[in-house]
């Protein structure tokens, strides 16, 4: 499995991200963000929408890809596969599938599945870093971890830190 150690520039987007995060929490949405990132610009910021739009798929690297759909079609194949994925929390397995499919290779997040409480987890034991070699589209480069206290801060924020009940409905 290829795993990476956080760049500077990985430790700048991902306050960029949680500052997003941030903010979304503040605003009473749900505190998980996803940054798209090309190697010059940032490209797009996603937010879990889960909570005003009743969605349940609306996870923040979901709504992420349908803003940048169109684009990511666009973009040859060698140029996708340079992409960074940006996200507070560890991504589950349909978020970790999307990105596959699409062609996005690289996951950089902060606080890891096993922060979480059960709701966070699509089925127990089967984290990004477990099934990351067996997608057919290869294996991501996992850069997991950073900023790993901020994000977990978000968790217990939202009351989805590890040891919190599950809440399914929101």
């Amino acid at each position: 499995m290829p795993v990476e150690g956080p760049t500077e520039r990985d430790y700048a987007l991902m306050e960029r991200v949680l500052q997003e995060a941030r903010a979304a929490l503040a605003a009473g949405g749900a505190g998980v963000a996803a940054l798209l990132a090309s190697a010059n610009k940032i490209i797009a910021v996603g937010l879990n929408t889960i909570r005003g739009t009743g969605d349940m798929t609306n996870h923040a690297e979901m709504v992420l890809l349908r803003q940048v759909g169109y684009q990511l079609r666009l973009i040859d194949d060698v140029e996708r596969r340079t992409l960074s994925v940006y996200v507070t929390l560890e991504p589950c397995l349909m978020c970790s599938a999307a990105l596959s499919f699409v062609g996005i290779k690289r996951i950089v997040y902060a606080a890891l599945a096993e922060d979480a409480n059960s709701e966070q987890i699509i089925v127990h034991g089967l984290t990004l870093p477990k099934v990351n070699d067996h997608f057919l589209r290869g294996p991501f480069v996992l850069v997991p971890g950073v900023r790993r206290n901020e994000g977990r801060a978000l968790l217990q924020q939202m009351g989805k830190a590890a040891g919190a009940p599950a809440d399914l409905e929101t």
